[in-house]
Formats: C-alpha cells, structure tokens, sequence
C-alpha cells in the first residue's frame, strides 16, 4: 500500500521562532547602552574641564616666588619626617607649614636647616658615637637624603605645572644652596661647641664626677 504525503509541509518545514521579541530587547539594551555611554563621555570632559582648570589655578599660584618656595618648604619636611621616622619613633618630626610667612629663600633655607638640626640632641642620645664628629658626619648623613627628595619633589611638581622657571627656578636653586652653607655652618659651630664647651658646662662636669663628702 502506497503512502501518499499528503499535506505535511508544517512536518517538513518546521516553523521558524519569531525573534522579534529579542531584536526589541537587543535595541532597547543598546539604546540605553548608547545613553549611558553619552552620559559618561559628558561626565569624563566636564571632569577633564575641572582639572584644567584647576591646573591653570596651580600654574597661575606657583608662578609667584613665594607660593613655590612654599610648596618647597612643604616637601623638604615631608622629606627630613621620612628619614628621621626609622630612627627617631613615627612623627619624630611633626609635619609643619604654614601659609602667609616669609618665604624668601634666605628665610625657607634657614628654616629648612633649624627644622632638621632641631632633631640632633636627641639623635645625639641615641646614637652613642664615640666622637662628636661621627655622631654629626652620621646625622648629616641620615637627613641630607631626606632634604634631597624633597627639592627634586619640588622640582619635578614646577617641571610638571610648566613654571618650574624664571624666578622660580633661581629661588629654589638659591634655597638649595642655603641650606647645604646652613648645614655646613651647624657642623662647625656644633664641632666648637664640642671642643670648647661653656664653662657652665665644665663646672657641672667637674661637680658631677667629684666624689661626695661622707659627711
């Protein structure tokens, strides 16, 4: 007996899935995708614009001597602080600046040196050395980096901000070479003071090493 096929075309050809349903999800997930994507470009410029401007304020502030030599004075002590930590206890150098003081470089440098050299007695305490000599050659030798990070700290945050020139340029260079004078001159005066002490100091040598009447 012969089969015939008959009507089996929806055997045959099975229907196709409608996916018109998920091209109008698709469309709608990319439409919002494109929204978000607007919506972050105009954020990423207007925080570009921000910054821009907040750079031009930084360039316009630190083109002036005196807010340069400040950030200068700034670094220096983050610097001195980072290398006294090790030895001296965290903090051992209070963090310091100020804003609106005599930022000259005669006046920056010599702070610079009083702020460093402030931490020597104790250092001294600490440190045992059996001359007067290695105890400063070893302080010297302990804060100088510090001071060091701290110019090219400076340097390369007025390279950065394009002002790092001028005027600038010739201050922090002359604050440089203070304070190294400034340290050199607290060597020899300390170097004196050891080889000469004052008499006050002698006196009070002699009383505490002089033996005590049993009476």
């Amino acid at each position: 007996m012969a089969i015939t096929p008959g009507n089996n075309s929806a055997a045959i050809n099975p229907a196709r899935p409608d996916n018109s349903a998920a091209k109008t999800d698709k469309a709608k997930t990319d439409g919002a995708a494109g929204a978000n994507s607007g919506i972050s470009a105009a954020a990423q410029a207007k925080q570009a614009q921000n910054v821009a401007i907040l750079r031009a304020n930084e360039q316009v502030s630190l083109r002036s001597n005196n807010d340069s030599l400040s950030l200068l004075y700034k670094t220096a002590l983050e610097g001195i602080n980072a290398e006294l930590e090790p030895v001296l206890g965290e903090n051992a150098a209070q963090k310091v600046y100020d804003s609106g003081i005599d930022t000259s470089p005669e006046a920056t440098a010599e702070r610079i040196v009083a702020f460093a050299t402030a931490f020597y007695s104790r250092y001294k305490e600490l440190a045992g050395a059996e001359t007067e000599q290695q105890t400063l050659d070893d302080f010297l030798a302990l804060i100088t980096p510090g001071i060091e990070k701290g110019f090219a700290d400076a340097k390369e945050i007025l390279t950065n901000l394009k002002v790092y020139e001028g005027d600038v340029e010739s201050g922090v260079d002359s604050t440089y070479d203070l304070v190294n004078k400034g340290l050199a001159s607290f060597r020899e005066r300390m170097l004196e003071l050891a080889a000469n002490p004052p008499a006050d100091d002698i006196d009070n040598a002699e009383q505490s090493t002089a033996p005590k009447d049993s009476n």
